[in-house]
């Protein structure tokens, strides 16, 4: 499963606390995907915290995208986020 969040035309904070809120509902062995408006660097401290696994893809817009997964689930994380 792969759950999609494009946060692109939220201004900061939201897109974090959707992240965030997503997450806590994310079944295991799934990845969230989401699309954000500006490098979500708050956030990949946060998320090492509570013990998840990401990966991070630069958009040339400014933007990023960014997988998000149980660090016990860090297979199921692809190489590069899926694109937008």
């Amino acid at each position: 499963m792969h759950a999609l969040l494009d946060l692109r035309h939220l201004p900061p904070p939201a897109p974090m606390e959707r992240i965030l809120d997503a997450l806590d509902a994310l079944p295991a062995g799934a990845c969230l995907h989401a699309l954000t408006p500006h490098r979500p660097g708050p956030l990949l401290p946060m998320l090492e915290r509570q013990g998840y696994a990401w990966r991070l893809d630069d958009l040339g817009d400014g933007g990023a995208r960014i997988a998000v997964c149980r660090l016990e689930d860090a297979a199921v994380l692809p190489a590069q986020p899926p694109a937008s």
